[in-house]
């Protein structure tokens, strides 16, 4: 099957746009024309809309009810099947801290998951368990612990290449050993949940750390006589900070003075969001804690602390729009192309080039969608 999609305002990569017309065939790009001189078995008419990567979402806990927690079969297709209406393509299922024995036994049930339909399930977050009693926020403090290289090891069989990021915190005992293996193994480490001061962060980023989990919270901040992880993100010119942009996480100036200092080329933005998204208001169980849904915040009852978000992507896009005047290739830039890169999925997602993944989606010029393309396949059409 050869689909074309015509006048459209092609977004290729977050730096590179024209007007013109794609070729998919089967699941892949084959062609990009400047024109309209393409031909195909389906044609689609942008109407002079933006089409651009879809979006990839590398920190997302649950949605519709079902949190990555429980059953990861069913939550990830169930995710995934709602995902495709959000304008997310491809999502990573992140946990909260368990057990180790439970971890494990989640591992090994993720890694013969089956993503029978909707947007692509890339792989496992693990946030924690290497993680700051300090800066624990939702997290079970009892499961907290230094790292541990046989406890990696057993992570890793268990997950048979299905564990693609973990949340760090690298002031605990064992850090670089830790992460000389991690990186071996080709995962990915975010330093969060963390009391490191600048320095350590720094030194962290040396050792291969990425970038941030969910820049400002639940770390230590930019103080002007005890710089923490937020001065490290400012100092460095390279790593990628995750960024929840609903407006409550981290308040509106805070979003513009971030993406004045860090530019689009190192936000990630992500929706953090909790099985409570997409569901009606009320109280959910998550992190074994009562949280209370109200609009796209999530509170926990008993302590009123921030319990992940409900956001969606495209809620993301439109707010970071709003508050920082961001163009679409900036957009572009960081809820595809940036995240692509964090979950090494770059040589076939995040950007329009030929070859890659049809996974493609087309918003109006208010940003509201209006097609979602999954592999090929438009799965959602407004």
């Amino acid at each position: 099957m050869k689909t074309v999609i015509k006048n459209a305002d092609i977004i290729i990569d977050g730096e590179n746009r024209i007007s013109g017309s794609i070729l998919v065939e089967d699941d892949k790009i084959v062609e990009i024309s400047d024109n309209n001189d393409l031909s195909g078995d389906n044609v689609i008419d942008a109407m002079g809309n933006y089409l651009m990567p879809g979006m990839i979402d590398i920190h997302l806990h649950g949605s519709y009810g079902y949190d990555f927690i429980n059953n990861p079969s069913l939550s990830v297709n169930k995710v995934a099947e709602g995902l495709i209406k959000e304008g997310t393509t491809s999502f990573m299922a992140s946990l909260t801290v368990v057990s180790h024995e439970e971890l494990c036994k989640l591992l090994k049930e993720y890694s013969e998951v089956k993503n029978n339909n909707g947007a692509n399930f890339l792989g496992v977050h693990s946030e924690g368990p290497y993680l700051s009693v300090k800066y624990k926020a939702l997290m079970d403090e009892k499961y907290l612990r230094d790292f541990n290289l046989k406890e990696l090891d057993e992570m890793l069989d268990s997950a048979n290449g299905v564990l693609k990021i973990m949340t760090v915190a690298p002031e605990r005992d064992g850090f670089k050993e830790f992460a000389a293996k991690a990186l071996k193994n080709n995962a990915t480490l975010m330093i969060g949940h963390s009391s490191a001061d600048s320095k350590t962060a720094l030194e962290a980023l040396k050792e291969g750390c990425t970038g941030f989990t969910h820049l400002y919270n639940a770390m230590t901040q930019h103080l002007h006589r005890d710089p923490g992880i937020v001065t490290a993100a400012f100092i460095d010119d390279k790593a990628y900070a995750e960024l929840i942009v609903d407006g409550f996480h981290v308040r509106e100036d805070i979003v513009k003075a971030t993406y004045k200092i860090l530019g689009p080329k190192r936000i990630c933005l992500i929706t953090d969001a909790m099985l409570g998204k997409g569901m009606d208001d009320g109280i959910y169980t998550f992190s074994n804690l009562k949280c209370k849904k109200t609009g796209n915040t999530v509170q926990v009852i008993e302590t009123g602390r921030i319990a992940g978000s409900a956001i969606t992507m495209l809620d993301a896009i439109k707010n970071m729009q709003r508050f920082t005047g961001c163009s679409i290739n900036d957009i572009v830039k960081m809820s595809s192309y940036n995240p692509s890169i964090i979950a090494k999925v770059n040589d076939t997602k995040g950007s329009i080039e030929k070859g890659k993944d049809a996974d493609l989606i087309i918003l109006d010029k208010d940003l509201n969608l209006k097609m979602t393309m999954v592999n090929g396949e438009v799965l959602f059409i407004k």
